[in-house]
C-alpha cells in the first residue's frame, strides 16, 4: 500500500492483488416443448446439488418456442443422469440472465376475488386501449407512432402503426400505483411467478384457437410518439414514388424493419405513472371487437392477492 496512506489503528495493512477467477464451461440440454417440463427439470438439478444453479432459457425453431436448462460444468460432479455429451456447450463469456421482476396488477376488486377463485383473466388489445371509456387511461395512438428520418439533406416524416393482431396483457412495475387522478388501490394482484403465468396463458390461448406467430415481453418506455433515426431514404423514395402500384404493406414492413419491436412498448409521456410493464402475443387470427378471455388453472401458483391499509381515493 502506499506510505502515505494512514490507516485506524484498529486496522492492519494487507496486500491487495489482482484476482481473476477462470470462467466455468456453461452447457445447456434439452429442447422442451413445454416450460414446465424444464422447469421440472432444472428444480431436480438444484436439489441435487443443494443450490439454485440452473436457469432456463427459451429459443425459437420456425414457428416453435423451446426451451432448455442452463447450468455450469460443475453439476457434473454431483450428478448422473446427466452427461456431457448429451449437452452443448454454451458459447458466451459470461452467464446472463434477464430479470423479470415481481409485477403487479389493478383492477376493480370484484374482478381480483374472481380472478383468484375462477382463474378467468381478461386480456386486452391495442383497439380495446383506443375506446378505453376512461380518459385516464384511454390511449387514442396505442401501437402509433411517426418516424422521422434523416440521410445528409432529405428528410421525411411517416406515420406508422401496429397492433391489429396483437393480444396483450398490462402490469405495472411499481406496488404503489397512482392514477392520473391520484386514486389508490388498498387491494390488488401480485405476479411473484410471471414466466409460469406467461406460459399458461400462452397454452390456454392455444386451446382457444389462436394461432401464435411470437411472444414480446418488456417495459414500456415514456416518450414523444416519435422515432428519429438516420437512415437511408432512397428505399423509401422508391416505395413513394411508386403512384401507381404503391404498397402500404411494404412501406409498413420497410418502416417496422427500422424501429424494430419498441412501437409495441411506446408510450405518450402523460401516461408515465403507469410505469408499464406489458406482455404481448402476435397473432394470426385476432378477432376484432372480442373480448378475450382465458381461464388459468391454479392462478395461486403465480399469483396472490395484497391488501394494504391505505383507503382508496384521491389524493
Amino acid at each position: 500500500m502506499a506510505n502515505n496512506i494512514k490507516l485506524p489503528e484498529e486496522l492492519q495493512a494487507v496486500e491487495y492483488i489482482e484476482y481473476h477467477p477462470k470462467q466455468e464451461t456453461i452447457y445447456v440440454f434439452g429442447q422442451f416443448e413445454r416450460y414446465r417440463d424444464a422447469l421440472e427439470l432444472a428444480k431436480r438439478i438444484n436439489l441435487s446439488c443443494d443450490e439454485t444453479i440452473c436457469g432456463i432459457n427459451s429459443f425459437q425453431i420456425q414457428d416453435n418456442v423451446l426451451f432448455c436448462i442452463v447450468f455450469p460444468e460443475h453439476v457434473f460432479e454431483k450428478i448422473d443422469y446427466l452427461k456431457k455429451e448429451e449437452c452443448n456447450i454454451l458459447n458466451i463469456p459470461t452467464i446472463f440472465n434477464y430479470n423479470i421482476p415481481i409485477l403487479y396488477r389493478f383492477i376493480e376488486e370484484k374482478y381480483i376475488d374472481s380472478f383468484m377463485e375462477t382463474g378467468v383473466l381478461k386480456l386486452t388489445t391495442f383497439d380495446k386501449c383506443k375506446k378505453l371509456e376512461d380518459e385516464n387511461r384511454k390511449d387514442d395512438k396505442e401501437g402509433r407512432s411517426d418516424l422521422y428520418g434523416y440521410d445528409g439533406q432529405y428528410k421525411f416524416q411517416i406515420g406508422f402503426g401496429v397492433g391489429s393482431d396483437v393480444i396483450m396483457l398490462c402490469t405495472s412495475l411499481c406496488s404503489d400505483y397512482q392514477d392520473s387522478n391520484g386514486k389508490i388501490y388498498k387491494k390488488y394482484i401480485e405476479i411473484f411467478d410471471i414466466q409460469g403465468l406467461l406460459f399458461s396463458i400462452t397454452e390456454q390461448l392455444k386451446k382457444d384457437g389462436y394461432s401464435i406467430k411470437s411472444i414480446l415481453f418488456g417495459p414500456c418506455f415514456y416518450s414523444k410518439k416519435e422515432f428519429h433515426k438516420e437512415v437511408s431514404a432512397e428505399k423509401f423514395r422508391e416505395k413513394l414514388e411508386k403512384k401507381q402500384s404503391f404498397d402500404w404493406d411494404e412501406l409498413t414492413k420497410l418502416t417496422h424493419s427500422i424501429t424494430g419491436n419498441d412501437i409495441y412498448f411506446q408510450k405518450p409521456l402523460d401516461k408515465r405513472n403507469e410505469n408499464e410493464f406489458r406482455i404481448i402475443w402476435i397473432v394470426d387470427n385476432l378477432k376484432k371487437d372480442n373480448d378475450i378471455f382465458v381461464t388459468i388453472p391454479n392462478p395461486q401458483k403465480f399469483c396472490r392477492i395484497i391488501e394494504t391499509k391505505c383507503s382508496t381515493g384521491n389524493l
